[in-house]
């Protein structure tokens, strides 16, 4: 019986002690040719300010790709008299992934544009995130 009690206790105090659950990265990929470019924001949905961006380039055998230069481009889409919202900023190489930070100045529609050179060749890759 005293086991039956202690376990109770056990499962109630877990349940409330339990840190609550963060919602998981917002995660998006699209093709470049032969590479594949994944992003990894750390707020799913992105919000007005700060967000960390992560960016992994594979080839078409699935290695990373480490000797690319990657600006990242952030833009809302243009809007009838409102100024041009418009940033960029390089992401840098730590480990095997670029980083960077964006920040949103506002909610709704942003582009997430890429431009990567490889090889001395530049090429654009989009995602489309919604900020809250």
């Amino acid at each position: 019986m005293m086991i039956r009690f202690v376990l109770t206790i056990l499962i109630l105090f877990s349940l409330i002690v339990v840190s609550p659950v963060r919602a998981g990265d917002l995660r998006m990929a699209n093709r470049l040719g032969a590479y594949v470019v994944e992003i990894a924001l750390n707020r799913n949905p992105p919000i007005v300010g700060d967000n960390r961006i992560e960016i992994s380039i594979t080839d078409g055998n699935g290695r990373r790709v480490s000797e690319a230069q990657v600006l990242v481009n952030y833009y809302m889409p243009p809007m009838p008299r409102m100024a041009p919202m418009n940033y960029t900023t390089p992401a840098a190489l730590k480990g095997d992934r670029y980083r960077a930070v964006l920040h949103l100045i506002m909610e709704g529609p942003w582009i997430i544009a890429l431009k990567i050179t490889i090889g001395g060749k530049r090429s654009t890759v989009k995602f489309h995130i919604n900020a809250r």
